[in-house]
């Protein structure tokens, strides 16, 4: 066992003064511990802390000044009072020398034990007294760090019981698991809602209540939430106590503590039954609109085909001078729109089921461009449209019918909306590409439009302003995409438009 006495360190390389000072602390309340050496010191040192050494100034190796120093340098034995030993008659060089390395006093040899007595004992008090201050500081602190751990404890037991009340109150199932994933705590609502005992909840989770179609896409996604340490959202149906399945949006966020560390997960299902099923009806409208729309385009094109045939025949027999062939023109273009119209119903059709195909040719885009302008050369006469073509030979391997019908639809949309003002096309070469241009110089297109444009049944103008479906461009896009190219518009308020379509030489794709 330790004992508790203070102790002192005497070091002195005679045996007879070792015995002799030893001999005055025997019956003391001091423990007395001798080294014969610098050397035995130093591990007396390393073993014990000293009330007070007694040191021999002159010792045969490490002599007593070398010894102080080192004793000085450590932190531990750094305040240790030091007694140099010395003989009478010492010159006063020594005693410098003593004090410059941390000596405190000097005893002369023959030593009086009185005064010896007289001295430790003075350091004695000092060291017991630092001893029950660090004794008290520990205990302090120890209390201090107990105080603190209680109320950190509380505040947590706190935090706890404030959680748990909210997750009570809110109509929201709400759910937490430890870092691992394991479920800890389902709130009430969880348990009304599913009739479930808490002990099943816990040992099983959201699978205990979820259908068994959408367990493994959320085991799944709850997978990789934990492996990634991030949050997750997945959909899945809970069974009620009734046993009626119900849509729900499940999410979890990670908790982590100050140190950021993952501490556990907070989970929330979301009852979006309706919606997702409002959602259901919504995609089924939109599907019944668009076989509907499929459908009425194949029914209206044969017979408008046939009319327009039978109208342009009649109109090659009709003499010149007949009165109502300004009548019959106008029937003629309006057949023919209508027969554009349902052209473009079919071809939003076949985009939606996947079913727009290609048919690569070669040829010459520039003249392409100079057929399309031709076709559709009176009805920018009549629009007071002039319509400017630059560009040299480009050719290239793509379907013509379908590029027609690009070059077709932006042509037709600049005399739509920049009617009496020119417009301008160009065909260039580009590295492997060639880029079409069409520029008119209309009231132009806002920014916030500028994407919604190529969407179905979007315009920049209102329907009532102009007439169209507003596929016309959902169509461009989805042709030269369609292509491996891309189109973009350029424009702004009064600035006109410039529609920008670049397309790759399909023949050099393939060989990539």
């Amino acid at each position: 066992m330790t004992s508790d006495k203070a102790k002192i360190l005497i070091v002195d390389d005679r045996r007879e003064d070792r015995v002799a000072l030893a001999g005055i602390f025997a019956n003391t309340d001091y423990e007395a511990v001798t080294a014969t050496s610098g050397r035995d010191a130093l591990w007396q040192l390393l073993r014990s802390d000293f009330a007070v050494i007694l040191l021999d100034a002159h010792m045969p190796g490490m002599d007593g000044f070398e010894l102080a120093a080192i004793i000085k340098q450590r932190e531990r034995s750094r305040y240790t009072p030091i007694l140099f030993l010395t003989a009478a008659g010492a010159d006063m060089g020594a005693l410098y020398r003593a004090y410059s390395v941390g000596a405190v006093d000097f005893l002369v040899k023959p030593i009086d034990p009185d005064v010896v007595q007289a001295k430790v004992a003075i350091f004695v008090q000092l060291f017991e007294k630092d001893r029950r201050i660090h004794a008290q500081a520990i205990a302090l602190q120890a209390a201090e760090r107990r105080q603190r751990d209680i109320e950190i404890a509380e505040q947590r037991l706190q935090s706890e019981r404030r959680y748990r009340n909210l997750a009570e109150a809110i109509p929201e199932i709400v759910w937490t698991a430890s870092p691992d994933g394991t479920a800890r705590y389902f709130n009430q609502r969880w348990r009304d809602y599913t009739g479930l005992p808490l002990a099943t909840s816990i040992d099983r989770g959201l699978t205990a209540a979820l259908h068994p179609e959408d367990v493994e896409p959320t085991v799944v996604a709850w997978g990789g939430a934990i492996a990634s340490g991030r949050g997750c959202q997945a959909e899945g149906r809970l069974r009620r106590h009734d046993g009626v399945y119900r849509w729900h949006l499940v999410r979890t966020a990670p908790e982590r503590d100050g140190a950021g560390q993952l501490v556990g997960w907070i989970g929330t299902c979301t009852d979006c039954d309706d919606l997702k099923r409002a959602q259901g009806a919504a995609e089924a409208a939109v599907r019944a609109r668009d076989d509907f729309l499929s459908t009425a385009a194949h029914e209206l094109r044969t017979p408008l085909m046939a009319l327009l045939l039978q109208l342009e025949n009649l109109r090659s027999l009709l003499p010149e001078e007949l009165g109502v062939l300004g009548r019959f023109d106008k029937a003629l273009r309006h057949t023919r729109r209508m027969t554009s119209l349902v052209d473009h119903l079919l071809d939003v059709s076949r985009i939606m089921v996947g079913k727009l195909r290609l048919e690569p040719e070669r040829f010459d885009l520039v003249e392409a461009v100079r057929e399309v302008a031709d076709r559709l050369g009176d009805e920018a006469a009549r629009a007071g449209c002039s319509l400017e073509i630059a560009g040299e030979l480009a050719r290239g391997d793509w379907d013509r019918l379908r590029i027609e019908q690009v070059v077709t639809n932006l042509l037709s949309n600049a005399i739509r909306y920049a009617p009496g003002r020119p417009i301008e096309m160009s065909v260039a070469a580009v590295d492997d590409a060639v880029l079409l241009t069409v520029r008119d110089h209309g009231p132009g297109i806002a920014p916030a439009d500028q994407r919604r444009i190529f969407e179905r049944f979007e315009r920049a103008v209102s329907a009532r302003q102009l007439g169209g479906l507003g596929v016309g461009l959902y169509i461009t896009r989805e042709i030269v995409e369609a292509h491996g190219g891309t189109i973009a518009v350029t424009s702004g308020f009064g600035a006109g438009a410039t529609f920008t379509v670049r397309l790759p030489n399909l023949r050099l794709l393939a060989v990539a």
